[in-house]
């Protein structure tokens, strides 16, 4: 078993709630954040968006698996979207009081970027999206290029067919798509991309180990880590806020 210091600030708790699964990773960052990646446990559970009654738990299961302390912990990491409302409000406000509660600084992380790092292609574009509702996507265009990667398109809500769009021609790169989008409308991305590479399930759902990748570039280039400033980004209002909409719009009309 491995020996972990009283304190090590290079010790990341990181967790995704952006869709159905509840996703916590226990890693281990280079000390300049240069070094890879050590992932010391990490567990990814079909919770059905029920994060609140498990997240806290899962977590706790994850520190003692890899025989870590709260008062070990370094840095905590969360995505924070797009993706579920609900999982989205629960893993900030989760981890927001966490990060409180324990001094710890707190790193927000794009649910899509932190997505993309899945693959770890050498030369690809890879095209993360996860199931909006609506028949709408959550999705981003990358491209990498000798394994780095570079974002081409903003995170986006939109028809499938709109983010396919975006997608550049004509660069001779394979073409990866993940993401429980893919599954949803994956008789429309086989027509319309035919050469699309699938990631195979169990690879294309969130997974906390790719959040604590993504914190750590993000840290590496300075990234804000105030828990205070930490809140979902949902890219649209809920089903919910829009039918306030409507209604007030028929109101004011009348």
């Amino acid at each position: 078993m491995h020996s972990v210091p009283a304190t090590d600030k290079t010790i990341l708790l990181a967790a995704d709630t952006s869709t159905r699964y509840c996703t916590v990773a226990v890693c281990r960052m280079g000390a300049d954040y240069s070094a890879p990646l050590r992932l010391l446990a990490e567990t990814v559970v079909d919770r059905h968006r029920l994060h609140s009654e498990r997240l806290i738990s899962t977590a706790d299961w994850a520190l003692k698996e890899a025989d870590v302390t709260l008062q070990q912990l370094g840095m905590l990491a969360i995505s924070n979207g797009p993706g579920s409302f609900t999982g989205l409000r629960i893993g900030s406000a989760a981890w927001k009081g966490l990060a409180l509660a324990c001094n710890l600084p707190l790193v927000a992380v794009p649910t899509l970027d932190a997505m993309s790092r899945m693959p770890v292609p050498a030369d690809a574009l890879v095209v993360p999206m996860l199931d909006a509702r609506m028949n709408e996507v959550f999705g981003a265009v990358y491209r990498y290029d000798r394994g780095v990667r570079h974002k081409l398109t903003p995170d986006m809500v939109c028809p499938v067919e709109s983010l396919l769009a975006a997608i550049p021609q004509g660069l001779g790169l394979p073409l990866i798509v993940l993401g429980d989008g893919v599954e949803r409308f994956e008789e429309t991305i086989r027509r319309v991309c035919p050469e699309a590479a699938f990631m195979p399930p169990p690879l294309s759902m969130p997974r906390a180990s790719a959040v604590a990748l993504e914190a750590m570039s993000m840290l590496a280039a300075g990234a804000c880590t105030d828990p205070g400033a930490v809140s979902p980004v949902y890219l649209r209002k809920s089903q919910p806020e829009m039918v306030r909409d409507v209604q007030a719009a028929k109101t004011g009309a009348i």
